[in-house]
Order: C-alpha cells, then structure tokens, then sequence
C-alpha cells in the first residue's frame, strides 16, 4: 500500500530580496506585495488546497510581521505555525535547528516562488530518496543552473547555470525525509549547494517533471510579472462531483466506510483533474441525516475516509459540500427546503462565491437529472455519468468542457485577510 502523504509542509521564508535592491530591505522578500497582497498569502492558500493539516513557516530575521500575520491560523483545514531562526543558518541549517518540529516526511517550498503542480503526485515519486524534487520539464538554465535527472527519476547531479542549457530545473517544492538531518552538519547550510550534490551521488535524491506554471519574485522582472501572473494562477476552472453513484456506489445512504464500494476510475478520475490544475468539488445530498438513518457528524466522518484514501493515489477534493436536509424530514431539524439540497443550485453557488473559478471551461458529473438541473441553475454545464469507468469519462470532458442559504453546513473556507 502507498505511504500516506505528508501531514506538514515547511515554507521557507527567512529569504532577504538580495536581488531586488532597496524594495526588500527592510521586509522579508515573501511580503512583498503582489496584486494588493503579501506574496505569502497566496503561497499558503495554495499549499492549503491540500489534505496538509499543518504549514509551518521557517521564518528568519526580520521574522516578527510574518509571526504576528500568520501564526495560530487556520485555513481549510491546516493550522498555520512560524518558527523564527535566531541567526541566518541556510536553508539546511535552518531545517536542522527545528528538527523536533518537522514530520517523518514533510513538504519543503521556497517562500519566494510558485511552482503550479499536484503536490500528492510528487509523494507518489519519492520511493525511498531521502528528498525528491519537483522540478520544470522545460526551463533556462541561465540562473538555476540544470538537473540531470534519468529516465527512472534518480537525480545524479547538477550543471552550473548557463546561458546554453535548457532543461530541468528546481521548481523549489521538495519532499524530504527527516533522516536527511543527519546529511546537515553544523553552521550555515545550503541545502542546494551542500546537501543535494551529495545525495545525488550516493542515489539518494529523486525528481519529477512538470510543465505547470512558475513565478519567481526574486527579481524585479518576476516581482512585476507576479502582480498579474499570480491572480492568473490563483483562478482555475471547476468540476463538481456527485458524490453517492459518480464516486462511490449508491447503495441507499452509504455511510460507513468500512461498506463503501468506490466506482471504477473514480481516484484516477479525480486525480487527472487535479493534476490538469482543475478545482475538484464535491457536491452531494445527504438526506439520510434528515431520515435519522446516521448522524451529520458521520458524513464529515465519511468525507474523511474518502479524502485519506484519495490522498494515497496522489488526488484530492478541493472542498466538500453536502446538504443534510429534507422538505419531508422526520428530525425537525432537518425539516425544511433548503437551497443547497439539488435539484436547487446552492451549494455550487456558494462554491463559486467563496473560490477563484473560472466558469469558462468548469462542469458537473452527477448520475441523476437532479444534478443536472442544479448545474444548470448555477449557469454550469451538467453531465450525466451512465456508469462505467469514471476516469475515461472525465478525460474526455475535461479537455473541451463546454441566493442566501437556509442549510445547516459548515462554514466555507475563504482567503486570509
């Protein structure tokens, strides 16, 4: 069975703008604004896209505005902690200073750059490299200097930047395991200077191509390019999922996981989406709370189940939604006609107001005409799914895919402030 993913993902934010002159002197380089926001926060809402409960912010000198901004928060799901270094320690040094507070495995990202890519899949590559690389397919080599990587995905070094090279080059998000401490040894560090080399030549370093889009605010070229390029990375099209009949088998309220059947394709479905840069919605009907058969807590329970065993084959639900209630319920509680219940188009509509969709090219799978015509009541494209393999149904849309509410459901999760 596939190793669990990384339940942390470390953000490296102690980075002075050496390369910006006088902009970054006196902020550290992930604050810098872009599109009327400190670059970080975009960073951390993407990284919290991801089934990761914690982000923690390795925070250098000056440290203290990103402690006061971020430290004790919470987005969708993950908690938010800054850990300040006392003195500049390198990249590696810094890792071996909080080594207590870093996971078995744990997602490593530069504070100062965007690389767009499914970060479940490259969990999928590590096997047992003490760091695996995400690194861009296609890039010159000019700056970063390229990565000679082989067919198998072993790294076995690195070329001296270049004008005349092209190929792959860091994207700077890695997944490390905490036994690559022991390679750190005292003082400053640099981790692709110092540590990278020499995993590469004892076979311990591993990468992964991606075409996915890059930004490095690094210097005043990227800075400018980011105030439109990272608002144009943040939005993405949509697909809404039925859950009961598209992801798993509709067998009357299934509610245990223990009895729950998955469709054929559905994790292969749902990563191709998440891997082509799509949002991936769920959006399902649980009426059986309004009939008393379970209670609500067990569909958060359920959703759980399902997200965990979505994570071990590299895929992920950006946000699920449901709706307990009925117009005919027995519990009072649950006794009314609620907008988010479908047919009614609440729960996309509400999705579509609290996440950067893009409409154009977004769409719904769903097994009953009810999805349809919620789809069609929040201006999407709908698609009955008829049975079969859900991830050669998905690829062929996925290329060309043409009011207050009254329900009890939780609170969505929305950008920090």
């Amino acid at each position: 069975m596939p190793e669990a993913p990384p339940r942390q993902a470390a953000i490296l934010v102690g980075g002075r703008g050496t390369g910006l002159g006088r902009i970054a002197d006196s902020i550290p380089k992930p604050m810098l604004e872009v599109a009327g926001r400190p670059f970080l926060d975009w960073l951390i809402e993407e990284v919290a896209r991801f089934p990761i409960p914690r982000i923690t912010l390795l925070a250098g000198y000056p440290g203290q505005s990103i402690f006061e901004r971020y430290h004790g928060q919470r987005l969708r799901g993950a908690e938010i902690e800054v850990l300040i270094e006392p003195e500049p320690l390198g990249t590696a040094g810094g890792l071996r200073l909080f080594a207590e507070q870093l996971e078995e495995r744990f997602f490593l990202l530069n504070g100062d750059t965007r690389f767009d890519v499914n970060l479940l899949d490259l969990a999928l590559h590590a096997g047992d490299a003490l760091a695996t690389l995400a690194l861009r397919r296609e890039a010159p080599g000019a700056r970063e200097g390229t990565v000679e990587i082989d067919a198998a995905g072993l790294i076995h070094g690195f070329a001296a930047p270049s004008p005349d090279r092209a190929g792959p080059v860091s994207g700077g998000i890695h997944l490390m395991r905490r036994e690559i401490l022991a390679e750190i040894g005292p003082g400053p560090v640099s981790m692709e200077t110092d540590i990278f080399p020499r995993l590469a030549a004892a076979g311990k370093l591993r990468g992964a191509l991606y075409d996915g889009d890059f930004i490095d605010i690094g210097t005043p070229e990227g800075l400018a390019a980011a105030q439109t390029i990272i608002p144009a990375m943040h939005s993405r099209r949509a697909v809404f999922l039925d859950r009961d009949g598209v992801l798993i088998e509709d067998t009357g309220w299934p509610h245990k996981p223990e009895e729950a059947r998955w469709i054929q394709g559905s994790a292969q479905a749902v990563k191709r989406l998440n891997d082509l840069g799509f949002f991936v919605f769920v959006v399902t009907n649980q009426a059986g709370v309004a009939r008393g058969f379970f209670p609500e807590s067990q569909v958060g329970v359920m959703h759980g189940w399902m997200a965990g065993e979505l994570a071990r084959a590299g895929a992920h639900v950006d946000a699920w939604e449901y709706c307990p209630n009925h117009p005919e319920a027995p519990i009072e509680a649950y006794r009314h006609a609620c907008n988010r219940r479908k047919p009614r188009p609440g729960m996309l509509q509400d999705l579509l107001v609290a996440w950067p969709v893009e409409r154009d090219g977004s769409f719904l799978v769903g097994d009953r005409a009810s999805d349809i015509e919620a789809a069609r009541g929040a201006g999407l494209p709908g698609h009955l799914f008829p049975g079969g393999d859900l991830a050669a149904f998905v690829e062929r849309l996925a290329g060309g895919a043409d009011s207050p509410t009254d329900c009890r459901a939780g609170k969505l999760a929305h950008g920090l402030a």
